[in-house]
């Protein structure tokens, strides 16, 4: 047995000998926390104390307690190796009051100064000593540690001045020797880099208890005030002089004077500006001067030969010499950690009148992060810094009592199959997601048993399946955690993926890792989705299965979600975007503004023609009480440019959910007020559906659909945004709409209430899928799409509604189409105006009848080929227009319908659907949108019969011809069922109808594009 065994049962922590104190009683509480760690755990422990408050002696009492065999101390500098190496062999107090046995039962302790790379002769200091002594600097400089010391060397590990400890080269070491016990001690358990000690906080000392426990002392701030533009010389000299005045005044001979700057060039100035303005003695140290030359200056001071020290990063953690009462900071440091540090070493209270220590330096000096120490009411440190340093480890104890909170519920499952896969461990508190979560309101069933009880909608221990979706299809759950203190839950999910340039699926796989993690506040009832794969389908898919029976979910729609931003004071936003509140598929259907100030771009106008999209910005937060970036979306995402511990990602959920579900927020001022984000609505309004159209997203998507029959097997593929849909049914409780390719028809239902949903009708004849290349997803991701971006639909009064949420139309000039944009034209007696086109079946009866009357489409080529260059016949399926001419500087699209009956009767049903046409037309007077579609359509339906004039060389020249991509086209309605003139009552009602619905067209092409509208009549 060692000295440390044989000692074991001498101990005395509760000796009191001679009347004298025993242990102080922070230092029974750190050895007692860390003997009941190491009973019921293994990993590293930790423990704070403030410096001056006896670590040392802890770790040589711990030596005992833990029954250490072989003991490593892990020190950052000479100085404090040397002091350490001291204590060890020789721990005077500890043996005058009684706690540790001495003689033989003392440590043989070994100083390691030098870089030992012979095995056998560490195997001889390893058998000849019970406790190492090292800097990392030396250590690590031994090649391959684990083989020539040992893995097993050493039992039990010391960290001395802990915050250090995720430095690479005291990770080297700690992994190193990591079956041994591992204890860190520090006075401040963080790092200016935010980065974590990984070790367990079994105790905390802190520096208020320190202070009233009388083992730190009162600290006086001494500003010296110096004149605007003073420069740094004079700055210097002016401590200097106030240095060597309080100096002079010190409370006791024996205290001495540390004086602090950041660079060696600076030291020895500051050293010539002492010797040439004051009279104290003094020796500059830092770590470039040799070991002896450190020791002699040291020796020096101890001495009392000289009064004080100008050091650089050294002396300032770590080493102990009481005496040190008063600093002269010419260059502070900005970390809390290492100025707690730094103070430390003059506050303590082991020397003769040691109950004050003072810090002089300029005026303004001391900042750190948003704590100003120099402010008037600040000058006595030893109140504000404890309140800093109990923030900072309170910070560190919240953090671990959440981490603590978490529960492994990971199943056992197959472990990936390669080669080189290790089984996943992974610390919760090492994962960092970004700040972007997708939100959900949870909608309870009508009637809960328990009204009050929120959580029985969600089930945050449920087990998800991540498969199934287009996005991950054979998930497998790595790492599974649940917090139900919390309500949160984190998976992280694998998937082996074939590359992409691999063509066969075999054994050459990606293995892809997405981090998942859901939060439910259960106080507003929201849902909150962080993941690294932004999917919709895989939201609905994740949220879905935490749902109870019969509870419901919904996004959260922007007139709610926007409630995050309210009560913001002088807000400042980087990122605004803007829905057109018209037609979508040209550049303005969606635009946003950037810069530091983007919501000064926003025109009054601009909310005539716009709705509120997403938008980023910043400002001071009065309901949450702190300074913020936040993003907000219509389609229910939040997001921050932050990046921190999902404790950090939880609370900043739950500061969002505590706005948006307070109604009182709308009642506060609210930035961007002005852009209308429209109202919830839970009914359809009672106005007549004029068309739907597409979510603006999609025209820059490109998604590609498969229409499935019966079977499931794909029969139609097509560009999304090029399928015709239309609302064939309208209430107050549900539209049905038809989406349309060619022949191929699907039926799909829209309802709001409780929540807006599409749903497959159960009656369609296809459903429709999104097309994945050589394969195609589940009818459920195209619902998904649909929930996601919802359609837009468009009614007589042009307001629009989008999912539940309903945009009454703005009109800045309550336009009026004017009667000369209504041409009433005389049609040639040869023109059949009640055919809009011949079909086969008509143009075979035609030729048996001996009937020569042409078609209105044919008789508008006729004309179209008279005045433009070329002419494009698109009549059919999702047609652009029915014709479509075309010359340098002008683009027409012609929409036509028949007449219905034998005279003009102003119907207008038939102006509604031909209208529609028109307005959706918009879509394409965009150059490059223009040009694809045409060419599309030219070569699958063959252009010598699409091609009426010209050829498609001509038509790209002439649309390339064009300097903006957004062509202001002439968008003509061919209606002679319309008349102007000798109008009936009847007929006077409907056409004033009918110009209401022109004049909404109208305006809508020119705010949107700048396409003008005529009507070409009878």
């Amino acid at each position: 047995m060692n000295c440390f065994t044989k000692g074991y049962n001498k101990l005395q922590l509760f000796q009191q000998k001679n009347n004298k104190a025993g242990l102080y009683k922070n230092q029974i509480g750190a050895i007692g926390s860390v003997l009941s760690h190491f009973s019921t755990r293994s990993g590293p422990a930790l423990i704070t104390m403030p410096t001056g408050t006896g670590k040392t002696a802890v770790m040589v009492v711990l030596s005992y307690a833990l029954q250490g065999q072989k003991i490593l101390v892990i020190t950052p500098s000479q100085l404090v190796r040397e002091q350490i190496t001291k204590n060890f062999r020789d721990p005077k107090v500890l043996l005058e009051k009684g706690i540790i046995p001495g003689g033989r039962l003392l440590p043989r302790v070994y100083e390691l100064t030098s870089v030992i790379n012979d095995k056998k002769e560490w195997a001889k200091i390893l058998k000849s000593n019970d406790v190492v002594v090292a800097i990392p600097g030396t250590l690590n400089k031994v090649e391959d540690l684990t083989e020539t010391i040992g893995e097993k060397a050493f039992d039990l590990v010391f960290v001395d001045e802990a915050h250090h400890s995720r430095a690479k080269s005291w990770i080297n070491i700690l992994e190193a020797f990591d079956q041994a016990k591992q204890v860190l001690l520090t006075a401040t358990p963080f790092r200016r880099d935010n980065r974590d000690l990984k070790a367990r906080l079994v105790y905390n000392y802190s520096l208020k208890q320190a202070y009233e426990d009388g083992l730190f002392s009162k600290i006086q701030f001494i500003p010296v005030v110096t004149a605007n533009g003073t420069s740094d010389l004079d700055k210097n000299i002016a401590i200097a002089k106030k240095a060597e005045e309080i100096y002079k005044v010190r409370l006791h001979n024996d205290h001495r004077i540390i004086i602090r700057t950041d660079r060696r060039k600076d030291a020895d100035e500051l050293h010539k500006i002492y010797g040439e303005h004051t009279k104290l003695k003094l020796a500059v140290v830092h770590s470039e001067l040799s070991t002896s030359t450190i020791k002699s200056r040291i020796d020096q001071l101890t001495k009392g030969e000289i009064d004080g020290v100008i050091c650089v990063n050294i002396m300032g953690e770590g080493y102990d010499f009481p005496a040190l009462k008063i600093a002269a900071v010419h260059i502070p440091h900005k970390s809390l950690a290492i100025t707690l540090q730094f103070v430390g070493r003059i506050s303590r209270t082991n020397t003769a009148e040691g109950s004050l220590a003072t810090v002089i330096a300029g005026e303004h000096e001391f900042k750190l992060g948003t704590h100003q120490l120099y402010k008037e009411d600040t000058k006595d440190w030893s109140v504000i810094l404890p309140d800093l340093h109990k923030h900072r480890i309170q910070k560190t104890e919240d953090e671990q009592d959440f981490f603590d909170s978490f529960e492994d519920v990971t199943e056992d499952q197959e472990p990936i199959a390669l080669e080189y896969e290790e089984p996943l461990s992974l610390a919760d508190d090492d994962l960092r997601p970004f700040f972007h979560a997708k939100v959900y309101k949870i909608i309870p069933p009508k009637i809960l048993l328990d009204p009050d009880d929120e959580a029985a909608s969600i089930d945050i221990t449920r087990l998800i399946d991540f498969s199934g979706t287009e996005a991950l299809k054979n998930a497998m759950v790595r790492h599974h955690h649940v917090s139900k203190t919390h309500d949160v839950a984190i998976h992280v999910v694998a998937e082996l993926k074939t590359p992409s340039w691999y063509i066969k699926d075999d054994k050459l796989k990606d293995v892809k890792n997405e981090f998942f993690i859901v939060y439910h506040d259960k106080d507003n009832s929201l849902f909150f989705i962080g993941a690294t794969l932004k999917d919709p389908e895989l939201y609905e898919h994740i949220v879905t299965q935490y749902l109870e029976d019969e509870v419901l979910h919904d996004i959260v729609h922007l007139p709610l979600l926007k409630r995050a931003m309210a009560g913001w004071r002088e807000p400042k936003f980087y990122n605004v975007g803007l829905r057109s509140r018209k037609n979508k598929g040209n550049s303005e259907s969606y635009k946003q503004f950037l810069g530091s100030l983007a919501q000064n771009s926003v025109s009054a106008t601009d909310k005539f023609s716009y709705t509120r999209g997403h938008s980023f910005g910043g400002a001071y937060d009065t309901v949450l009480k702190k300074d913020l970036l936040l993003g907000v979306t219509s389609s229910s995402k939040v997001w921050a440019l932050e990046d921190k511990k999902i404790k950090y990602f939880v609370e900043w959920c739950a500061g969002i959910a505590r706005k948006v579900g307070d109604p009182e927020m709308d009642k506060l001022e609210s930035p961007l007020s002005d852009l209308d984000t429209g109202k919830v609505i839970d009914e359809f309004p009672a106005i007549p559906v004029f068309f739907a159209d597409w979510d603006h997203s999609q025209y820059s998507k490109n998604t590609t659909i498969v229409f499935l029959d019966v079977d499931e097997e794909a029969v139609c593929e097509a560009l999304l945004c090029s399928c015709d849909i239309k609302v064939v049914n309208q209430g107050t409780s549900l539209l049905t709409l038809e989406i349309s390719k060619a022949d191929y028809v699907s039926t799909i239902e829209y309802s709001l209430n409780p929540k807006a949903a599409f749903v497959f009708s159960a009656t369609t004849l296809n459903t429709i899928a999104v097309s994945r290349g050589n394969s195609f997803g589940s009818p459920e991701a195209f619902l998904a799409i649909l929930n996601d971006s919802p359609v837009n639909i468009f009614f007589e009064d042009l307001s629009k509604l989008v999912g539940k949420v309903y945009f009454e139309f703005r009109d800045e000039g309550n336009r009026t189409i004017s009667d000369d944009q209504i041409i009433g034209h005389n049609w040639p007696v040869h023109v059949e105006v009640k055919k809009e086109y011949f079909s086969d079946s008509d143009i075979a009866n035609n030729k048996l009848t001996g009937n020569t009357k042409i078609s209105i489409h044919e008789y508008i080529i006729e004309l179209a080929k008279q005045d433009y260059d070329v002419v494009f016949y698109d009549h059919g399926s999702l047609e652009i227009a029915d014709v479509i001419g075309l010359k340098k500087g002008k683009v027409q699209f012609w929409h036509c319908k028949k007449q219905a009956g034998d005279e003009p009767n102003c119907n207008v049903d038939d102006i509604y659907d031909v209208c529609g046409q028109a307005v959706k037309s918009v879509n394409w007077a965009n150059r490059n949108l223009l040009i694809k579609q045409l060419y599309d359509r030219a070569d699958r339906n063959k252009s010598n019969s699409k091609i009426k004039k010209g050829n498609l060389i001509d038509l790209k020249a002439i649309l390339d011809s064009f300097d903006n991509p957004v062509i202001p086209v002439e968008i003509t309605i061919v209606q002679p069922g319309l008349k102007t003139q000798s109008l009936s009552t009847k007929q006077r009602q409907a056409f004033d109808r009918i110009k209401v619905v022109l004049s909404g067209a109208e305006s809508f092409l020119k705010d949107v594009s700048g396409c003008s509208l005529s009507i070409m009549c009878s």
